[in-house]
């Protein structure tokens, strides 16, 4: 589908702008189980994820992320829910939509489909398209801002949610990718390179591009010059808040406090990022500090 205006593109490439944090941590501190479907919520416990929502926005995020990163049909069949596909994911959007306010922008979620595309796996390529363009469709079905393909970890699968969700809406899609620093640099897990990723989503369509998850923000902050330097789009970032790490008592922990987290963005800005954000192990309190770094400027 052909692009619409949009006043949140606008407001990316004039940059910079604060995405909000890790959506599952805060499910857990508010009592999210092991085993138990992150989605669901938006079903069961509607007001607990509009609570989330709510903190980031008060803590100074100018846009929100969906809780629907396990939205596709084929992570929801892990749980029995595939045929919830389109209730989970509208339910998402309808929540966050609820609580955005005038200048405040609302996006939707969409993270790996759950299983390893083939060849190296048993997904087919026709079913991880048909899934995502389910759920970017019900998502695009509420009066959302843009899509977020997030933690791609396989530029196929990458590029195949992107000309999904193409076909399924005419909102701005930004999609990051997951790497690991390896000694001879940074690649996906699948191998692929930096500007591999960056380049063929420009090609194909992509209206920003970034990373996010699996690195720190110091290790985000080596990564962002080479992804500077590899794309005209804007960038986003958004780095886990250090290396998880289980405490004596079994929670889990990240090693990165917020003044460690928050002290490389301001490289990592004078890079030329247009959006910043946290995943995981972020919480209101390292986007209320990313804030007012942005604010200081």
């Amino acid at each position: 589908m052909k692009l619409k205006d949009s006043l949140f593109l606008e407001k990316i490439r004039q940059g910079p702008v604060l995405f909000d944090g890790a959506m599952g941590t805060e499910l857990i501190r508010r009592g999210l189980t092991k085993g138990e479907c992150p989605e669901s919520w938006n079903l069961f416990h509607p007001d607990k994820v509009k609570e989330i929502h709510l903190s980031y926005f008060k803590a100074g995020a100018t846009v929100i992320t969906t809780n629907s990163f396990g939205g596709h049909p084929v992570k929801l069949q892990s749980y029995g829910l595939a045929d919830k596909t389109e209730e989970l994911n509208r339910a998402a959007a309808r929540i966050a939509c609820e609580v955005r306010q005038k200048g405040q922008f609302v996006v939707g979620s969409l993270g790996p489909a759950g299983k390893i595309i083939q060849p190296y796996g048993p997904l087919k390529e026709a079913e991880a398209e048909e899934g995502f363009y389910r759920q970017a469709k019900a998502l695009a079905s509420e009066d959302l801002d843009g899509l977020l393909i997030e933690t791609m970890y396989d530029l196929r699968e990458a590029l195949i949610a992107l000309r999904a969700c193409r076909q399924a809406c005419s909102l701005p899609i930004i999609v990051t990718m997951t790497f690991q620093r390896t000694p001879r640099g940074f690649f996906t897990l699948m191998g692929q390179k930096v500007e591999e990723c960056l380049s063929k989503l420009e090609i194909e369509g992509a209206d920003g591009v970034g990373a996010n998850c699996t690195l720190t923000s110091r290790e985000m902050a080596e990564l962002t010059l080479l992804l500077r330097s590899s794309t005209s789009l804007p960038l986003i970032i958004q780095p886990n808040a250090g290396q998880p790490i289980i405490s004596p008592k079994g929670d889990l922990l990240y090693s990165q406090s917020i003044e460690d987290f928050v002290a490389p963005f301001k490289q990592i800005l004078e890079a030329g990022v247009q959006a910043i954000g946290g995943c995981c192990g972020t919480n209101p309190d390292y986007i209320r500090r990313l804030a007012q770094l942005i604010n200081q400027r």
